[in-house]
């Protein structure tokens, strides 16, 4: 199913011209990962439940995917469609990958939604503490204190600037980050 989504990714999920696309993203300081990332103006992840996966970890999945990125799209086998399209907000985006015979086609069940509760904090914390630095510096004027934390300048960063300058800041840095493992930003 991932080589489908990754071939396919431009009509199921973005149709956004410029994007990079990092595969087994960590969010929330380590606490999950998700299939695949899309950064471009937006965050977007993929999750990706194949015909061998199960749906026990897609509630704690939901919990954190819902923090920090703008929209989520789960792509799902026809075998596990009912037992989870339950376990997922509203505002996710479903596409259902359903068997003929021997080959895939998908169907986009659900469009994905803007998310409602988006924590930028959250998505700052994808960052690593030189982009995190090289930001407070950009937004602030002023390099943070030598021995901050990157909670630390997240928190500075917060308390602040506008979160939709922090949002666009934040994905532009990793946008920029070049030592992604991944597919080269689609043009």
């Amino acid at each position: 199913m991932r080589e489908f989504v990754r071939a396919e990714i431009a009509n199921l999920i973005c149709h956004d011209q410029d994007f990079r696309l990092v595969e087994e993203l960590e969010v929330c300081s380590g606490r999950a990962r998700v299939d695949m990332a899309l950064i471009s103006d937006l965050l977007t992840g993929i999750e990706i439940k194949g015909p061998k996966d199960g749906v026990t970890r897609l509630p704690g999945q939901a919990k954190a995917y819902s923090q920090c990125f703008d929209r989520v799209v789960l792509v799902v086998h026809e075998s596990l469609v009912a037992k989870a399209i339950p376990l997922v907000p509203e505002w996710w985006g479903i596409v259902i990958g359903i068997q003929h015979g021997d080959r895939l086609h998908y169907r986009v069940e659900r469009h994905a939604g803007a998310n409602p509760n988006l924590d930028v904090e959250a998505v700052l914390s994808l960052l690593w503490k030189i982009e995190i630095e090289t930001l407070h510096t950009d937004l602030i004027g002023e390099a943070p204190k030598p021995k901050a934390t990157k909670k630390s300048i997240r928190a500075s960063l917060v308390s602040s600037i506008a979160p939709s300058m922090l949002h666009s800041g934040g994905l532009r840095k990793l946008r920029e980050r070049g030592e992604w493992r991944s597919i080269p930003a689609y043009a």
